[in-house]
């Protein structure tokens, strides 16, 4: 677990490791990510422990106002300390010493390491603590390090420092754009290095002397690099670290690294301070073999915006892009059509009409979309603002092989340039991290995440038992098969509904997978199923052949289900993907006016390497 970094670097004496291990040790933070749920911690509602970590398999996850977290701490009196832990979403991390609070806040859509220095005074104990900041947020890894004795810092946070109006001070995990590398890795991408993820899977392998390049999008102030290896608790690897403030001009900030070889966490360098764009991290294989691999990796330093953004994007996993609405629940006009709430560059939505006389159902592209477009029959902004998806039995299908009608977004990275097929593997669409490398470099974007809220309204009451009251409110589309469906079904007896999950292996079968409640047409009313009009959420992710499906709910534990794909056929090179988001009818018996509806309160997709 990322808990504290231990100090790697090279130009460290042994003395200096230990006097650092000295002062780290007189504080500790216990139970520091949720690994043993509440455990040591006083939480208020509306909080839960969410299978969405950034390290381990735990976090903390508040969605409410009031929602807190925090634990009283002993310290040493007089001591500078520095305070950090990871926020996925948004959230406020503090510390509260004598009665004056430290805090520093953020709203970044991905892992995000915050940091709050203080001196403790003639305190002997301080209450840390994290706390809900408008929008629903995840906390992991908290840690507390020993600074030493001296002066108070002033309370500041490395996270809230600017690059404008004076010396660069602090450290913080800076921003990271994207990851590059020659294209020569074994189709683990360098986008894994920065995905936030410390999955085996979920990594940058290349064998020999290769380069894994970092852009920060904009110049920056590096004084170290975080590095987290594969097998890093049995292997020693060897690297150098160069840094670069066009891409083509190179000086060497570490010379000879080595990691340690006994550790599984994130390993910490100090590499002369530069100014910089482009870190490159330079392997030369390691004690074993001939291989690289790197888990994730930070860069530390200043004159970041403070906010986790960039020119280039946002936080660690920034090379991707957001099509989100509002998240704080305050920004949704209902006055407004869709696409004014909502980043629908990147999508087009079928409608279940025939206004060209195809005989098959309409398809309302970028362009046309994102100018205003709504049908008060099926696709419109309700009286809330969200975005209603609706769909009756009859109506037109997209296609002759389809049973069933839709009202559902169809994902487009290329944004409107009509010049780039709907179809293939291009830069409309999404190739698997496991792909081969010419896959990748083809297509728009690797590997994916799909998150969105949102409320199902309606479901059919109508019909055959075997289809009566479901639909799909998310999908991964392949070329001619589904690797994931995402259902929701509520039967008419019943005053919850369940959700649960279809893999699709290519040309195979369905495996199904119940997550809450059944799938079953005699099924029980589930206990801790979701009602009609109740808001939940949804994460799909896609890292290398490992689906992860995540549903959230205020104020109750998240639910996981994970499918490895490995077998599923999906990582070959003519292998194309898009997400898809709406209704999509599953009864095509009852009758005909019978229908189902959604409404989205924020949707948003990424990839890596995909910037909008």
């Amino acid at each position: 677990m990322k808990v504290s970094k231990p100090i790697m670097a090279m130009k460290n004496s042994c003395a200096a490791l230990l006097s650092a291990f000295a002062l780290s040790a007189s504080a500790s933070i216990e139970n520091p990510g949720f690994e043993s749920d509440w455990e040591n911690w006083s939480d208020t509602d509306p909080s839960a422990i969410s299978g969405v970590a950034y390290a381990g398999s735990k976090s903390a996850k508040l969605s409410g106002n009031g929602a807190k977290m925090e634990q009283l701490v002993t310290v040493s009196s007089n001591t500078n300390y520095r305070l950090s832990a990871y926020v996925d979403g948004a959230g406020t991390l503090g510390a509260v010493v004598n009665g004056s609070t430290h805090q520093a806040n953020t709203n970044s859509g991905a892992w995000k390491k915050l940091e709050v220095e203080f001196n403790s005074g003639s305190a002997q104990s301080v209450t840390v603590f994290g706390a809900y900041n408008g929008a629903e947020g995840r906390f992991d890894s908290f840690a507390l390090e020993n600074l030493g004795s001296g002066s108070s810092s002033g309370g500041s946070s490395s996270s809230s420092s600017s690059s404008g109006g004076g010396a660069c001070t602090g450290n913080s995990d800076l921003s990271i754009a994207s990851a590059g590398d020659d294209g020569s890795n074994d189709g683990h991408g360098p986008g894994n290095a920065i995905d936030g993820s410390l999955a085996d899977e979920s990594r940058w392998s290349s064998s020999g002397v290769k380069w894994l390049t970092l852009d920060l999008g904009a110049v920056r102030t590096v004084k170290g690099v975080d590095i987290a290896w594969y097998k890093g608790d049995q292997r020693s690897s060897f690297f150098s670290i160069e840094t670069s403030t066009n891409g083509s001009s190179w000086t060497s900030v570490l010379s000879n690294g080595e990691s340690s070889g006994n550790s599984a966490d994130f390993e910490s360098y100090d590499v002369t301070d530069s100014s910089a764009r482009y870190v490159r991290i330079t392997g030369s294989g390691n004690n074993a073999n001939a291989w690289n691999s790197i888990l994730e990796v930070d860069v530390i330093g200043c004159g970041d915006s403070g906010s986790g953004s960039s020119s280039g994007g946002s936080s660690s996993s920034s090379s991707s892009s957001s099509s989100g609405g509002s998240s704080s629940g305050g920004t949704l006009d209902p006055s407004l059509p869709p696409s004014s709430n909502f980043d629908l560059g990147d999508w087009y939505v079928s409608v279940p009409t025939d206004s060209n006389g195809d005989g098959k159902a309409d398809s309302i592209y970028e362009s046309e979309l994102n100018s205003g477009y709504q049908n008060s029959s099926y696709f419109y902004t309700g009286s809330d603002g969200g975005m209603v998806f609706r769909c009756p039995i009859n109506g037109y299908k997209t296609s002759t092989n389809t049973s069933y009608t839709r009202t559902e977004l169809r994902e487009m990275l290329r944004r409107g340039d009509t010049s780039i097929s709907t179809q293939g593997v291009n830069k409309n669409n999404w190739v698997f991290g496991s792909a081969p490398s010419s896959a990748r470099t083809a297509a728009g974007g690797v590997d994916g995440v799909l998150r969105a809220t949102l409320a199902v309204n309606h479901v059919t009451t109508t019909g055959d038992s075997s289809q009566v009251g479901r639909v799909i409110v998310g999908q991964i589309h392949a070329n001619n098969d589904e690797p994931l469906r995402l259902y929701y079904r509520k039967l008419p007896g019943n005053s919850k509904g369940s959700i649960y999950i279809a893999h699709e292996p290519k040309s195979g079968s369905d495996t199904w997978y119940d997550m809450i409640g059944s799938r079953s047409s005699s099924a029980a009313n589930p206990s801790d199923g979701i009602a009609l009009n109740e808001t939940f959420s949804y994460e799909i992710k896609v890292v290398g052949n490992t689906l992860t499906v995540t549903i959230s709910r205020q104020g109750k534990a998240d639910v996981t289900q994970v499918v490895n794909m490995s077998g599923s056929g999906y990582d070959t090179s003519d292998q194309y993907h898009y997400f898809k988001a709406g209704v999509y009818n599953q009864n095509n018996t009852g009758t005909g006016s019978d229908y189902v509806q959604a409404t989205f309160y924020a949707l948003e997709n990424s990839h890596t390497g995909y910037a909008d």
